[in-house]
């Protein structure tokens, strides 16, 4: 019906039938209006029972046929898929009352009768789709606000070749590919810079303004932006499998999954059901003996059309779509409703220190070669950098950056095997080497500071490494942002020194230090047991097994792969002040998701009464039903601001 896809294009579809559908609905309203005249001008107005009222509703029911097949098939699936699920929906009331109302309609027309209902049945299912589409634009937009936040990769690419240069699509790349990107041009996938030097903005995946200066070597993300250099890019990664397409696709399951609370307002629709036909059966009844069977009816019909659960079907799911949509735009991409809604109630965090509380590039500060080991401090580094080249730890990237920038020549390296919570061994130049903790050294431990990286090899330690740190601009501010909102603040780090970044940020007795992989799991699995919620956050693969044991884990900026799958939330960006902006925002949803579905309990508590009471035209129940609906979404959509 429409060449628009996704949440955008289901809206899009809604709105077409929606139209079609009106125009005839509106016929239908114009022909019925004769049939009203008893009620404005009293019973002397004459009888509504000729020639041309037969006339009129015949062209009734032929006008309201279309508005049936548009809008009635879908409802009329959902119903049964309910139906087929263990229980009636809102879909259920909904086809209840329209072929309640069609249906008698039909049957006095041929019978020559003058109650007629088709009005009613029509203008029910224009205003129930209207809700409809309110809420499908509500979760298209969400997915809007991903695509805003994710810059779209571009249309093709220039595949480089043997025979030249030629025009591709990017779904066409395999690793290996070499692609040309010029001033101004999106990379079409992840890869690595083969030639060129410029600045590329990354704002679309970490949220930083400040173009990043890439040379060769330097890992190229699909989706950013080249500012100003022309870039030879050898392709890492398929288009489908790019960083924007995987944070793209972590956003499209978060939006399909439903929370706790959303499938409570679902049972709780599928008990309403039943009560509410009991209730409209009651109240017919009860109608039909005191003013006739015309009066019974048309209380019947406005008790099932009011008391449709629409807002309380969609009372949870906005607010977690707007909320979700909310926390894209700030650069937080969040797994799950359910994480969000755990978020929520988070009352401790803890934190990593290295590359999380401290900046993600140290720098080398001292590179001691042991006495008789025969190294000097340039043979040191090499051998510890040819180890470290491809660990993204923070330590080992200060490592393999000094090695550069003293341009020396790194030895052949092999076997090489990241240890975490240690460090990494291998065999570097024939001879097996360890960089890391202490702990590599056995017996030779107490030979080496707790405050140094030790460089072993054959079992023996030949040297020690420093690493300066300083702590991120935002951390302290993040933590007392926290402190702040109640959340209680700590520290889980496998270093085992306590430098001036901690006490500065951590009281002692909130951090601790010297910690394997297994202890942060202790210590996470400790703290989630005491009580309430608790989320780690951190960005190395040591930090992958704690993410995962906590009840909320949260991935910093530059994270490993393994720490961002492992994740419950990812920051794009290295600001920590997003965590307890997080923790505010989650909670802010979890209070208008509760708003929601005060007002749809309380809209549909009222009004079943009043319908009940015959206060309400059936007519007024289909507008009071929308108005509820509209209700919720607007009030959702403030999260989304």
């Amino acid at each position: 019906m429409t060449r628009a896809r996704g949440d955008g294009g289901a809206a899009s579809a809604i709105l077409v039938r929606l139209g079609l559908a009106t125009f005839f609905a509106m016929n239908v309203m114009m022909l019925s209006l004769p049939t009203y005249v008893p009620w404005i001008y009293g019973p002397d107005a004459g009888p509504t029972d000729g020639p041309l009222f037969t006339v009129l509703r015949v062209l009734a029911l032929a006008f309201t046929a279309p508005v049936l097949l548009l809008l009635g098939g879908p409802i009329v699936a959902a119903a049964w898929r309910g139906l087929a699920a263990g229980g009636a929906n809102a879909d259920a009331l909904i086809v209840v009352g329209t072929a309640a109302a069609y249906g008698l309609s039909v049957a006095n027309t041929v019978a020559g009768r003058p109650a007629v209902y088709f009005d009613i049945a029509a203008m029910l299912l224009v205003l129930v789709t209207l809700g409809r589409w309110l809420e499908a634009r509500a979760r298209a937009e969400a997915g809007a606000a991903v695509r805003a936040r994710l810059a779209p990769g571009p249309a093709e690419a220039t595949r480089l070749g043997p025979d030249g240069a030629a025009t591709v699509p990017p779904a066409a790349l395999v690793p290996g590919d070499e692609v040309l990107v010029g001033p101004g041009a999106a990379f079409p996938t992840d890869g690595v810079v083969v030639d060129g030097i410029g600045g590329v903005d990354e704002s679309a995946l970490t949220g930083e303004s400040v173009p990043v200066v890439k040379e060769p070597g330097a890992a190229i993300a699909g989706g950013t932006c080249s500012v100003d250099g022309r870039f030879r890019v050898r392709v890492t990664a398929p288009a489908a499998r790019s960083a924007a397409a995987r944070i793209a696709a972590l956003i499209a399951g978060a939006l399909a999954e439903r929370t706790a609370a959303e499938r409570t307002a679902d049972r709780a629709a599928r008990w309403l059901g039943p009560c509410v036909v009991g209730a409209a059966a009651a109240a017919g009844v009860a109608w039909t003996r005191a003013a006739g069977a015309d009066r019974g009816i048309l209380v019947a019909l406005a008790v099932l059309v009011v008391a449709c659960p629409c807002a309380l079907g969609i009372a949870t799911p906005v607010a977690i779509w707007m909320g979700i949509a909310g926390a894209v735009r700030r650069g937080v991409i969040v797994r799950s409703g359910a994480v969000l809604e755990r978020v929520a109630s988070v009352d401790r965090v803890l934190f990593d220190k290295t590359g999380t509380l401290t900046d993600h590039e140290p720098q080398l500060a001292a590179c001691d070669p042991a006495a008789g080991s025969g190294l000097d401090g340039d043979a040191l580094l090499a051998r510890a950098a040819a180890l470290e080249q491809d660990i993204r730890h923070p330590f080992a990237r200060a490592i393999v950056a000094a090695a550069h920038a003293r341009r020396l020549v790194l030895p052949a390296v092999r076997d090489v095997r990241a240890v975490p919570g240690l460090g990494v061994r291998g065999v570097v130049d024939g001879r097996p080497t360890a960089v890391g903790s202490a702990r590599f050294a056995g017996g030779a431990a107490s030979a080496v500071d707790a405050a140094a990286i030790a460089v072993l090899q054959d079992g023996r330690v030949v040297g020690t490494l420093r690493v300066r740190e300083r702590a991120r601009e935002s951390a302290a501010e993040a933590l007392g942002d926290l402190r702040d909102l109640g959340v209680r603040t700590g520290l889980l780090t496998g270093d085992a020194r306590a430098d001036a970044v901690v006490p500065a940020l951590v009281p002692a007795a909130d951090a601790a230090l010297g910690l394997l992989p297994a202890d942060k799991v202790a210590r996470v699995r400790a703290a989630c047991a005491s009580g309430g919620a608790t989320a780690m956050v951190g960005d190395g693969i040591n930090d992958a097994p704690a993410l995962a044991a906590a009840d909320v884990g949260v991935a910093v900026g530059q994270a490993t792969d393994l720490a961002r799958l492992t994740a419950d939330v990812v920051l794009l960006s290295g600001d920590l002040r997003l965590v307890p902006w997080l923790v505010a925002h989650a909670r802010r949803v979890r209070r208008v998701a509760r708003e929601n579905l005060v007002w749809a309990f309380g809209y549909n508590a009222v009004a079943v009464g009043l319908a009940a009471a015959g206060a309400l035209n059936p007519l007024v129940a289909s507008l009071a039903m929308l108005g509820s609906s509209v209700a919720v979404v607007a009030n959702a959509r403030r999260l989304a601001r």
